[in-house]
């Protein structure tokens, strides 16, 4: 008896902790001029997708260009 008590506990502590990274990641906007204004970023609530998206924003319609590749 305690033995399935054991087994029982343990398939519902490893169904908890897998079952906590599932959560649903928001996408983020299109990069364009509109959504890269500061207060359009501001309202992306996940804060690694608000980074990334920001980080996206700073390269698009800066003038950023990429230095050529130089080969030594």
């Amino acid at each position: 008896m305690k033995t399935i008590r054991y087994m029982l506990l343990a398939f519902a502590a490893v169904t908890m902790f897998s079952m906590g990274g599932c959560t649903r990641n928001p996408e983020a906007p299109a990069v364009n001029d509109e959504n890269c204004k500061p207060e359009n970023i501001a309202k992306i609530k996940d804060e690694n997708t608000r980074s990334e998206f920001a980080a996206k924003c700073e390269v698009h319609g800066s003038g950023f260009k990429p230095s050529p590749i130089k080969k030594w």
